[in-house]
């Protein structure tokens, strides 16, 4: 389950399905219907359907069915007719959200694999989650052609927001959340007022990414903040700490999580 603060794995199903075999293939296709069937009975454990249109706009929250193979795009012929057969209305008005993709594995890891085909991402566009994977594999792509318009980094940041480049048309600052729940004050006071800066005084984009997502963690390799800019800089990681900075009135070091 993808929330907005997290990644969840509620559940993990685990059935023996026999391989294909010459004169076998029975007992393959048995094992898939009880897999089928042990995962849609869990999946309906894990949802409520009456409530499955809870958003402000009463849109139905997308499902994501991924899978190497063909084994999404059978469970989603199987949940089809399960609803027909039990004339489950509820389930029936969820198929429409249904979403099949390609993954490379069945793993949780692979849900970032996912969310980064052009395709899922067009019809998960107005999810938290896709917009994040989607500004991170941006800021990637900046990062690559090495133009001045993606610095990452405490002090790389903080001297492009100082020099109003992550504003209007285009800014965007990226952070992540471990960064608030450092222990020192001072600390967490400086990353507060580099949000504050950037959105309410600036009018850039502000992402507050969650470290147990995956655009979370690969923001944690980049030290826990960057930023995109509207306009290149060059050489900010090579100029000398300044009083005006933001940030620089508080300890150089905190203690970080």
């Amino acid at each position: 389950m993808i929330t907005e603060h997290q990644t969840i794995l509620r559940q993990k199903v685990e059935v023996p399905v026999p391989r294909k075999r010459r004169g076998g293939v029975d007992g393959h296709s048995k094992g898939m219907e009880r897999f089928f069937s042990t995962t849609l009975s869990t999946l309906l454990r894990q949802i409520d359907l009456p409530n499955a249109s809870n958003s402000a706009q009463g849109k139905t929250l997308p499902l994501l069915l991924a899978s190497p193979g063909f084994v999404a795009t059978a469970f989603l012929q199987y949940i089809k007719e399960e609803a027909t057969r039990t004339t489950n209305k509820p389930l029936m008005g969820l198929i429409p959200s249904i979403i099949v993709a390609h993954s490379s594995s069945a793993h949780i890891h692979s849900l970032n694999e996912v969310l980064s085909s052009p395709a899922i991402t067009a019809k998960l566009s107005d999810t938290k989650f896709a917009r994040e994977t989607a500004l991170m594999d941006k800021f990637n792509t900046l990062m690559r052609l090495d133009d001045g318009r993606a610095w990452y980094g405490p002090r790389e940041v903080e001297r492009a927001v100082a020099k109003g480049a992550v504003g209007r048309g285009g800014g965007v600052l990226l952070i992540n959340n471990v960064l608030f729940r450092a222990q020192n004050v001072k600390e967490r006071r400086r990353w507060v007022k580099l949000v504050d800066q950037v959105r309410d005084v600036e009018g850039g984009e502000v992402r507050v990414l969650s470290s147990l997502h995956e655009s979370g963690k690969r923001l944690e390799g980049l030290g826990n903040v960057a930023a995109i800019l509207t306009y290149p800089l060059e050489d900010l990681d090579e100029e000398g700490d300044s009083s005006d900075e933001i940030g620089v009135g508080d300890e150089e070091q905190g203690e970080m999580v």
